[in-house]
């Protein structure tokens, strides 16, 4: 990284006339000063935009953040194709190079805390910024040797092929214990179809780096910590529908409400208002289970459960998955009267099928106790 760039600041410099007897100082100075403005103003934007989906997408947030990082570098080097167009290239180039660090800063402290497991945290952290400064004094050296034996562009080529790949190998390699949106998806979705439960290796490996490529993923469909008005709408059907979601979990979970709407295709999770941090993290994160078998139920899948234990709820699955059966056979798969039937399994076998998966995650390994699901700030109170 660095060794590339010192191959684009001399670009920079070239494009503003440095090397040139005849340079207006002055001019070259105000264009630094806006681009390096137009950087600072995209930190205080990116911060903004990226919110609690830095925690929930940490790796892909992390990948996407080398990707604006080498778009920056590309844009630095144009500027001494086209000096004349100095001040939107080097402000596009600074802005995506700010935009990546944020990125970069951000996304590290999850990515650290899975090495802290003597809860050394800061440690980690200081033996990683040491590491990261060594490679800073190596690359710099490094750009400068080939900034004197090598063409610029080959060289910036080279650097940018090895960028990115390794920024990918890093990315692939860390394995977070814990579940955000995308890798619980994947664990319930195994879990509802074949009893199986993938470990945490596992489960880290199929998590979609590229989310927007998986056009079909149920966690699309979920709105975690939606408000009443996006839950059930504003006519009268939004009003009894809060009404049945109020009636379905009265004996069951009382830290959720789901609700489901036919015209947008999503389910909405209601959580309820606590101030223990615990209780919110496990709010959400059985919330998000509930609405991620709710549209396994609506999709019309039964599900597959072999003979293997469950612990100590292997009998009341084997109940469970009885019922499911006989509502899917009985039941018109895109009739309103299936969606209510759904909502109301649901809502009556939630608690017990969200402790045989809790159970299941921690047999290999998962973390349930912690948890980076994306959630809005909506809560109810009762």
């Amino acid at each position: 990284l660095f060794s590339r760039s010192v191959l684009t600041t001399r670009s920079l410099l070239m494009s503003l006339g440095v090397a040139n007897a005849h340079a207006s100082e002055a001019s070259a100075a105000i264009n630094w000063v806006i681009k390096d403005g137009a950087g600072r103003m995209g930190r205080f934007l990116f911060a903004r935009i990226g919110g609690r989906s830095l925690d929930d997408k940490a790796k892909q947030w992390r990948l996407f953040g080398d990707g604006l990082m080498f778009m920056g570098a590309c844009g630095e080097l144009s500027t001494s194709l086209a000096p004349a167009f100095f001040l939107p290239l080097a402000c596009s180039a600074n802005l995506a190079k700010n935009l990546a660090a944020v990125a970069a800063s951000a996304t590290w402290a999850p990515i650290y805390r899975t090495f802290a497991l003597e809860s050394n945290l800061a440690d980690i952290t200081a033996k990683a910024e040491s590491v990261a400064n060594l490679s800073d004094v190596v690359g710099t050296a490094v750009g400068v040797l080939l900034l004197k034996r090598v063409p610029t562009l080959p060289a910036f080529g080279v650097l940018s092929v090895g960028y990115l790949v390794a920024s990918r190998r890093e990315v692939d390699s860390v394995e977070l214990p814990y579940f955000n949106t995308a890798r619980l998806g994947l664990a319930v979705r195994d879990f509802l179809t074949s009893g199986t439960m993938p470990g945490v290796r596992e489960g880290n490996a199929r998590e979609p780096l590229f989310p927007w490529i998986h056009k079909n993923a149920r966690t699309r469909r979920i709105v975690l910590g939606a408000s009443i008005a996006e839950a059930c709408g504003h006519d009268v059907g939004g009003a009894e529908a809060l009404e049945r979601a109020i009636a379905h979990h009265a004996r069951g979970s009382n830290a959720y409400l789901l609700t489901y709407r036919p015209d947008t295709k999503c389910v909405y999770v209601l959580l309820r208002h606590t101030r223990a941090g615990d209780a919110r993290t496990q709010a959400a994160y059985e919330g998000c289970f509930a609405a991620l078998t709710l549209l396994h139920v609506l999709s019309g899948d039964d599900p597959e459960w072999p003979g293997k234990a469950h612990g100590p709820h292997t009998r009341e699955l084997r109940q469970i998955s009885k019922e499911w059966k006989r509502m899917n056979a009985a039941a018109e798969k895109s009739s309103s009267e299936f969606e209510r039937e759904a909502l109301k399994f649901v809502a009556r076998h939630g608690r017990t099928l969200f402790r045989a998966f809790d159970h299941e995650a921690q047999a290999v390994g998962w973390l349930t106790r912690l948890n980076t699901l994306n959630t809005r700030d909506a809560r109810f109170v009762r």
